[in-house]
């Protein structure tokens, strides 16, 4: 799925290229992907509507159109957005793709079928499952090292993996963002969250900002095209096999 780093720069990208772009034809590959919460259609709920702006919540990427409609993707495990150009070949695997003003096509591929895209009224999300739920946003400048105890002593009896993937508690932190952080903290993701100490603590709050930043900065920095997922720059995730880049041991994968 894509992480808080993806989906910053998919986030940047959109308001970049779709903003103040109009939604002049849909084409519907895979109807499963699709939940409208209005008594029309997808392509009548959204057509000949302005995207006005793009924005993020957890894993979900929110457009807010004109007319009081809002469409909200949420790519799931495999779901890739792209956005085609006119000279662009098109990704495979497509469910829905809406066609805009300027002739660019943005597309939503899943070759599992599990991405969804809901039209919904702003503010009535309850269609959306997990929604509403999002935790703490570990940008913003509620996520401090007290408010991150609190939450610790709330999942004191999970694991340290399963509390930091748990978008509940701490919003779009993934697989392998969790991976990285619990190296950079030197934290076996097997620990309970019970056992930590007050500084096992602060070094796992320390590596969630550092690890985040690091994330974003490189996935800026490799300027993929928004569906290709970047993952060059990770040091243990799918590593499995080569040498540790702090000791040199061969690293292994665990399930959790």
């Amino acid at each position: 799925m894509p992480e808080l780093p993806d989906l910053l720069y998919i986030q940047k990208y959109l308001k970049k290229e779709v903003e103040g772009r109009t939604i002049v034809g849909v084409a519907m590959k895979q109807p499963v992907v699709v939940r409208v919460a209005m008594d029309q259609p997808l392509e009548q709920a959204v057509a000949n509507k302005t995207i006005e702006k793009v924005e993020i919540h957890g894993q979900f990427i929110r457009f807010e159109l004109s007319s009081s409609t809002d469409l909200v993707i949420n790519l799931m495990l495999a779901g890739r957005l792209q956005h085609q150009s006119s000279t662009d070949k098109q990704e495979g695997y497509l469910c829905v793709s809406f066609l805009l003003d300027d002739n660019s096509r943005l597309n939503l591929c899943d070759e599992n079928k599990m991405a969804k895209v809901y039209v919904v009224k702003p503010g009535e999300y309850g269609i959306i499952p997990k929604y509403s739920g999002q935790g703490i946003d570990v940008l913003s400048t509620g996520f401090t090292l007290e408010q991150f105890t609190l939450l610790a002593k709330q999942h004191s009896r999970r694991q340290v993996r399963v509390f930091i993937n748990d978008h509940t508690a701490l919003r779009a932190i993934g697989n392998a963002y969790a991976d990285e952080i619990l190296f950079e903290a030197q934290i076996h993701p097997k620990t309970f969250v019970r056992t930590l100490k007050e500084d096992d603590l602060r070094r796992l709050y320390s590596s969630i900002r550092k690890v985040m930043a690091w994330g974003i900065k490189n996935v800026e920095e490799a300027g993929q095209p928004i569906h290709v997922k970047v993952r060059d720059h990770m040091r243990v995730r799918n590593r499995k096999g080569e040498p540790c880049p702090r000791c040199g041991t061969t690293i292994r994968r665990e399930g959790v």
